[in-house]
């Protein structure tokens, strides 16, 4: 009964329950088959734990180098950013607009126009947009669901879900 896949192992248990319930099994033939399978299900389980162990740490492991590379593009691009503008301060002071090679053109343009709030109050009504959002508070409803028995219009409380823990 080695290899026996989850599903295997949890048919199997149904099986020989059903057999055992329509007087099929022998209380003996029961008690070795459920061991057995009891066996099989303490090995996969190592396996599913191990697993799940292995990807939650690649997964922390891809988490830490997408964080290292965010860090690294954005190191890179203020590099750039500073060097693009080192070349425009000295094509500026040699007030060289354009320098053509054959890889591509350097120039200098104007960029185009663009607002800079220098104080929020002082700008008029009509120029200000009011944005509003409204985020409902799920703690709050649960919360008043557990001290009144009440539920709040709209809503559904929901408790009867299960997850796997793995420890």
């Amino acid at each position: 009964m080695s290899n026996l896949t989850l599903y295997n192992i949890t048919n199997r248990f149904v099986e020989i329950m059903d057999k055992a319930q329509e007087g099929e099994l022998t209380e003996e033939e029961y008690n070795q088959l459920r061991e057995e399978l009891a066996l099989e299900l303490q090995n996969k389980s190592f396996g599913i734990i191990g697993y799940t162990q292995n990807e939650e740490a690649l997964i922390d492991a891809v988490d830490v180098q997408i964080k290292r590379l965010q860090e690294f593009k954005k190191a890179k691009q203020n590099n750039l950013d500073k060097f693009k503008q080192y070349v425009k301060d000295n094509m500026d002071r040699l007030e060289i607009t354009k320098l053509e090679t054959e890889l591509g053109v350097l120039s200098i343009v104007k960029n185009p126009m663009s607002v800079e709030i220098e104080n929020e109050e002082e700008v008029p009504a009509e120029f200000k947009l009011e944005i509003v959002t409204t985020k409902i508070d799920k703690t709050a409803i649960k919360n008043h669901f557990k001290e009144t028995g009440e539920i709040v219009a709209g809503t559904r409380i929901i408790d009867d879900k299960t997850s796997l823990r793995i420890k």
